[in-house]
């Protein structure tokens, strides 16, 4: 499975990365492993693991408490010889194609002998590395993401500073109008993983919402059937309440939604996850709905709140170096044309619209007529037949 493949890639990176740092640390990326030669060193690990039950276990539920009191190590030295013997032969291939290619780059190649051996510290250091890794991806993501938004928020500047007045004075109004949908969408938003979104989710897929079972919405929602949910099966559950977020805005994007799922993702697993492994085991999330928590209705937070101040702003431009600058002019440039043509779109709705209202007006003012017309012949008529009748009554009393 993926999870797999990804303890097994920081096994492979921390085998790798503690060989070739010993001596020869400035030309370390010239012997690092391409994609191809992960994939097959993953494979041949992946066929080692997966015929031992208790590993597998391990891996997926490993906390940093057991590394340190020594569970995990215990469980490896009751590995049945055949599987380290296997485990010790992948690694002595991996360390040996390397020691080969160091040699033909005329670089230092002596290793200590133990290094060879497939040893508790390997899976340890996999272990306590495997989630400082996704947190550093997710710290990556985000100063990635602050940087989209403060150039988007550049670029958006740039294009009203081009633009005539009239144009600005119409584009900032629609800004302003996109702000209050914003806002009136992110009032609607359920509060992520708590009961009120997942019981949405789980009646989007036919289920009563009043009978929400949360074990049986877990294996739902556990797309490859390993116990557990990983980053990519959590964000999937916050698909219904990203779109609703974003429907019917102009400036949405692709990054905004996918930072926003991410987020999400990010504030479960703060929550939920008891062991600190990054993922999601269902015992774990029973756990979790039975908790205080599950029940928030506390208002979030969205990417459309905004992630950078004034000053920080100014930093971003500043630091900005002229290709940079002009790169982002030209997109500017090219985004006011878009907006001037939606303008002149909106003048020519906004002025049929009038129109249709002026004619509507027109008919209804003529139908209000035709009725106080209509009105006042039936009061005349129903004047002439009681005045008719007044009339008989007293020619019957003469």
């Amino acid at each position: 499975s993926n999870e797999y493949k990804s303890y097994l890639r920081d096994m492979l990176i921390y085998i790798l990365l503690t060989f070739v740092s010993l001596s020869w640390c400035d030309k370390k990326q010239d012997v690092l492993p391409s994609k191809s030669e992960y994939e097959r060193y993953l494979d041949q690990m992946l066929m080692v693991f997966k015929d031992d039950p208790k590993v597998v276990k391990l891996l997926k539920e490993a906390t940093h408490e057991d590394i340190q009191n020594g569970i995990v190590e215990r469980t490896l030295r009751r590995l049945h010889p055949d599987i380290r013997s296997k485990l010790d032969e992948v690694k002595r291939g991996i360390i040996s194609e390397y020691r080969n290619k160091l040699r033909k780059m005329k670089m230092d190649d002596k290793v200590p002998d133990d290094i060879y051996k497939f040893s508790d510290d390997d899976l340890k250091h996999l272990l306590r590395e495997r989630q400082e890794r996704l947190n550093s991806m997710d710290e990556q993501r985000k100063k990635q993401f602050l940087k989209y938004e403060m150039e988007k928020e550049l670029r958006h500047k740039m294009m009203l500073r081009a633009m005539n007045e009239y144009d600005r004075n119409v584009q900032v109004a629609l800004d302003e109008e996109e702000q209050q949908k914003k806002k009136d969408h992110q009032k609607k938003m359920k509060h992520p993983g708590a009961k009120a979104q997942l019981e949405d989710v789980w009646e989007e897929e036919g289920f009563d919402k009043d009978n929400f079972d949360a074990k049986a919405f877990f294996k739902m929602h556990d797309i490859d059937g390993n116990g557990e949910w990983d980053p990519y099966e959590l964000e999937a559950i916050f698909k219904k309440e990203v779109d609703e977020l974003f429907e019917g805005l102009d400036d949405a994007d692709e990054e905004e939604k996918m930072e926003e799922a991410a987020r999400m993702r990010e504030h479960v697993i703060k929550h939920v996850d008891k062991n600190g492994d990054g993922f999601v085991q269902q015992s774990e999330f029973i756990e979790y709905t039975k908790s205080p928590d599950f029940d928030s209705e506390d208002p979030w937070e969205s990417v459309m709140t905004d992630s950078f101040d004034d000053l920080e702003f100014e930093k971003y431009e500043k630091e900005l170096d002229e290709q940079e600058k002009k790169r982002i002019e030209e997109e500017a440039l090219k985004e006011k044309e878009e907006k001037e043509k939606k303008i002149r779109e909106w003048e020519v709705n906004s002025k049929a619209n009038l129109d249709m209202l002026k004619e509507h007006s027109e008919k209804l003012r003529k139908a209000l007529q035709a009725a106080a017309k209509a009105r006042d012949l039936e009061n005349a008529k129903k004047l002439v037949a009681e005045a008719e009748a007044a009339k008989g009554g007293a020619n019957a009393q003469k």
